[in-house]
């Protein structure tokens, strides 16, 4: 019998097998070209790797901050109804209460309302450092920095304490208009306990507990200025003594609680009246320690200024005694002596520390170094590198006078008869502080940029595009001239 090749054997195979073996060698040499191409291109699949992963974390990240800002667009909008809706059910419901419910009303919940709006402020102020990539918290200690919260967080804060507040005022004025005195005697010592227990260092994992007991301890730390200052102690006491009529305010409503009856507004008059020692004492506390905070720094670092500093914060003491004076004295002898000493000490206190926010926190040489005269007005002389515009800082000198002349109702205990007037002047304070920071902070981290080159740029050199664009609308930069 014949033996057959492999090659005869294949070449004889059936028309099936000869069909199936052309599909295969097909599909191999596709296979090739295929892996062939792969090779090729991998070099320029992995240059374009990064390029590509790049594209698509900000495309997802892009859409997943899409439905975050809708979402704190509407919960901003939802809290500003709310806030809108618990105001209009207050005052609706108070023009129903009695009189002495709507002074009570004032005792209890006006100096929170400062306060929360200081804190609202406060959180408008991070904001403002975070878009502009001012990195603000370099100020601080590293030990503090830590315990920094976020805008975000801060507005969730003052969200809550506001809807607590906010809350309790609703009821209140509504047990009093419905003549539910017993209820309503209930809601400000509830509400005033449960923001003290908010306060105090205790293990409560609610609301950023570790940031409170930061808080409460840097608070504690200024209440008793024994110790090194920090950035967050100088920064709490300044802005203590922008909420000192707040906190006079609201040490007077805890004397009320204490004292008894809640809703009897002059059962305890002698202790938390109008003559008491308690509201001159209350507005001169965050002086005091600011005063003393002065003195560590000027014992611990021998700096010359910090003696003129703490003279600054001695002359809201004399303010606040003649004030006090005018529940002591005859009203003869309140209108021919110590009216006209207190009007004296405030335009005083007022004039120095205006000067102190221009030349020392601001270090805008207005008083002692002024520029060229224009229209018979020295002009200011400002440092070389501005992050604001020279408009903004100019702003700020005009309202800061007039806001630091309307400081006089916050260091005056006579004047907090018309309760809507000093409300809204210790707002206008709040204010004041909301502006200050801002400047204050660049300035420190100019000096920090200064003594610390290591650290980098704290604060953004102004926008390369801005100054472009200035240039191109005063006819400098064309075409030929770029």
């Amino acid at each position: 019998m014949e033996a057959r090749s492999p090659m005869r054997f294949e070449t004889q195979a059936s028309p099936r097998g000869r069909a199936k073996a052309k599909v295969d060698f097909e599909s191999g040499q596709s296979g090739m070209e295929r892996h062939h191409h792969q090779q090729t291109t991998a070099a320029a699949s992995a240059m374009d790797f990064d390029v590509e992963s790049e594209v698509l974390k900000s495309v997802t990240s892009a859409t997943r901050s899409q439905p975050q800002s809708q979402w704190g667009r509407m919960h901003s909008l939802g809290m500003i109804a709310g806030a809108s809706l618990a105001a209009y059910a207050i005052m609706s419901n108070l023009r129903l209460a009695k009189q002495e419910h709507f002074e009570l009303f004032h005792i209890y919940y006006q100096p929170l309302l400062v306060m929360l709006a200081m804190l609202w402020m406060w959180a408008m102020d991070v904001r403002a450092f975070e878009q502009r990539s001012i990195a603000y918290s370099v100020c601080f200690s590293p030990q503090d920095q830590q315990y920094l919260l976020s805008s975000h967080q801060l507005f969730q804060v003052a969200a809550t304490l506001s809807g607590i507040v906010l809350g309790s005022a609703t009821l209140f004025a509504y047990h009093c208009a419905n003549s539910q005195i017993w209820l309503a005697g209930l809601h400000p010592p509830m509400m005033y306990g449960l923001l003290i227990l908010l306060l105090l260092p205790l293990p409560l994992r609610v609301l950023f507990s570790g940031n409170r007991q930061f808080f409460a301890k840097t608070l504690f730390r200024v209440a008793t200025p024994i110790r090194e200052v920090t950035w967050s102690d100088f920064l709490l006491a300044d802005v203590l003594t922008s909420l000192a009529k707040a906190l006079s305010d609201s040490e007077r409503a805890m004397c009320h609680i204490m004292a008894g009856p809640v809703m009897k507004p002059h059962a305890s008059h002698q202790l938390c009246g109008s003559s008491s020692w308690i509201i001159p004492l209350g507005l001169a506390m965050p002086y005091l320690w600011r005063l003393f905070q002065c003195i560590r720094v000027y014992k611990d670092t021998g700096n010359q200024g910090q003696v003129f500093n703490a003279i600054k914060y001695s002359t809201a003491f004399p303010v606040i005694i003649f004030s006090a004076m005018k529940y002591q004295v005859s009203a003869e002898a309140w209108k021919g002596l110590y009216k006209p000493l207190w009007l004296g000490a405030a335009l005083l206190n007022s004039s120095y520390s205006y000067f102190w926010d221009i030349e020392r926190d601001w270090e805008i040489q207005f008083f002692t170094s002024p520029g060229d005269r224009k229209c018979g007005v020295p002009q200011p002389v400002f440092r070389n590198e501005l992050f604001f515009d020279k408009a903004f800082y100019y702003y700020l000198m005009v309202s800061n006078l007039v806001l630091r002349l309307a400081w006089t109702y916050k260091l005056s205990p006579h004047l907090r008869r018309n309760h809507d007037t000093v409300l809204a002047f210790t707002l206008l304070e709040a204010f004041r502080r909301f502006q200050w920071v801002p400047v204050r902070v660049e300035v420190e981290l100019r000096k920090l940029q200064h003594q610390k080159p290591e650290l980098g740029q704290l604060v953004p050199a102004p926008s390369l595009d801005k100054v472009a664009k200035g240039a191109e609308r005063k006819g400098l930069l064309t075409e030929d001239n770029p």
